[in-house]
């Protein structure tokens, strides 16, 4: 009778043991191949990996793995395997489902991952520039297309949703903790937070958005700025001749505003740039960089708003044919003129050539490193790559990817952070919530995209149990009316297709009150 009570506990044991067997059974495999950028057999990071192992091996881990928050006592997925091959640095990456894999090759395809491990190893003390690549694709038989059993439709959504976490992961790692705008009480496993946390930053931003001055991180924020140099009075600006006196003419009520500050600054970039051209009779290209900041400082960087500013004649009013011919002038002379090169890449139409031509502008300029002039932009680059894809593609992944890239060098680029929500939006409704309000809260007031984001708020809050989000609604579309009629001159409203749904939304929300109240 014991023995079969132990026989019978030695079974129960086995059974209760399959699953955790079958959890870490390896799925498949890849190696990753991290080479010098400028040693063809990468002999230098292969030194350093000696002298430094757990130190090389960590920062490829925080760059590669991905732990399940729900499922903590889970594997990473994927992982990263305990040993590594010196030469050029080869390091496993296990996989122990379809899903590790995807979300492997959904940041392997795009810019992140070389990004990310740049930036870790630059934290553990490897500084030099590096290429990635992987080899060795050691996976089971997949059907035509790559979709195995384990994928369909809800295995892609969780892998979307992996990737809609990056930018916030991403915020975390290139930021001091405080420092990157997400409160304290956030995870920084993935940038997941618990349900609970969640509604407390949702109410503590809700009350800084009712409160006159911007929040202690926007404040943060605008004394990292260099200060802006503006006429002292209005009169003086308006006697300012230029182009574009007009539009400053608009701002010029507003120069306590910080973003009204940058579009002034951008415009006397603009202008200074196009003056430089035109009066050397565009022979010499020193002012295309200053085009290049002033655009930048604008975030206005899609063609279509790129050729109105240099060509129409309410903006700058150039030669086309004439700026054109100076910058193929001075690309034959120097080939890896960045500035050239991305201000020929914004002209192009969005869609697979002006994909190429930015990823271009990014390998010049990475290669440059820190000493190219456009380095400090490469955040605006990545994001204008990252929307490009979008636009073209309609697909999220690879667009969060990019826009990951983007916050890996600036965590605060307020486009990237709006964007990354707004693709968001159909991949997870709470994850676009979140970054929503990660926006909001970085964002200065008068940014003329957070009267949309107040609105897109609404929407999102729609889509989920009005009774309980009620007071949410109501809020966020006061503030989007409010924050809409505060906006500058120079924006227009926010649009109908996003107005009409958030205030169907609201109407909804009211009609709940009257009723509850009655």
């Amino acid at each position: 009778m014991a023995e079969e009570a132990r026989e019978l506990v030695a079974q129960a044991g086995q059974a209760a043991a399959q699953p955790a067997i079958e959890m870490l059974a390896e799925w498949g495999r890849v190696y990753l191949r991290i080479t010098d950028v400028w040693l063809a057999r990468g002999m230098a990071i292969g030194a350093f990996y000696l002298a430094n192992r757990y130190l090389t091996m960590r920062a490829v881990r925080r760059a590669v793995e991905r732990r399940d928050p729900d499922n903590p006592d889970q594997p990473a997925d994927p992982q990263v395997g305990l040993e590594a091959e010196v030469d050029s640095l080869l390091v496993p990456v296990i996989f122990y489902s379809q899903l590790g894999y995807q979300y492997f090759t959904s940041i392997q395809g795009g810019p992140f991952l070389k990004v990310c491990l740049q930036t870790e190893l630059e934290k553990v003390g490897y500084k030099e520039p590096i290429d990635v690549s992987v080899e060795r694709w050691e996976l089971p038989n997949l059907p035509e297309g790559g979709a195995g059993p384990m994928m369909g439709m809800m295995g892609e959504e969780r892998v979307l949703g992996w990737l809609a976490e990056l930018p916030e992961k991403t915020s975390i790692l290139s930021t001091a903790a405080g420092d990157s705008g997400i409160p304290e009480d956030v995870s920084s496993e993935a940038g997941v937070s618990t349900v609970a946390s969640r509604e407390d930053v949702e109410e503590k931003e809700e009350k800084e958005e009712e409160e006159a001055g911007p929040s202690q991180t926007k404040q943060a924020r605008l004394q990292q700025q260099p200060p802006v140099q503006v006429a002292p009075t209005s009169q003086q600006a308006e006697l300012q001749e230029g182009p574009l006196k007009r539009w400053r003419a608009g701002l010029l009520q507003h120069e306590d505003s910080p973003t009204a500050q940058t579009w002034l600054k951008a415009f006397s970039c603009l202008e200074r740039g196009a003056a430089m051209l035109t009066s050397g009779g565009y022979q010499e290209g020193e002012g295309v960089e200053h085009l290049m900041e002033g655009f930048i400082l604008m975030e206005l960087l899609s063609p279509d708003y790129v050729n109105i500013v240099l060509y129409d004649q309410s903006w700058l009013h150039l030669d086309k044919t004439e700026l054109d011919r100076l910058i193929s002038k001075q690309l034959q002379a120097n080939p890896d003129s960045t500035p050239c090169l991305l201000i020929q890449a914004l002209q192009l139409p969005e869609g697979h050539n002006q994909q190429q031509a930015l990823t271009h502008v990014i390998d010049v300029v990475l290669q440059h490193g820190e000493t190219d002039p456009m380095y400090k932009h490469l955040a605006d680059i990545y994001f204008t790559l990252g929307y490009t894809i979008w636009q073209t593609t309609r697909q999220p992944a690879p667009a969060l990817s990019v826009f990951a890239s983007a916050l890996m060098y600036r965590s605060d680029h307020l486009l990237t952070l709006y964007f990354t929500a707004w693709c968001s939006m159909d991949v997870s409704v709470p994850q676009a919530i979140r970054q929503f309000h990660h926006y909001i809260h970085t964002a200065p007031t008068d940014d003329p995209l957070v009267p949309w984001a107040h609105c897109f708020l609404v929407i999102l809050y729609g889509r989920q149990d009005q009774s309980v989000h009620r007071d949410r609604i109501l809020h966020h579309y006061n503030m989007a009316q409010q924050t809409d009629r505060n906006r500058l001159p120079v924006f227009p409203p926010a649009p109908s297709g996003v107005t009409d749904p958030a205030r169907r939304v609201y109407e909804q929300a009211l009609a709940q009150t009257f009723t509850s109240d009655a």
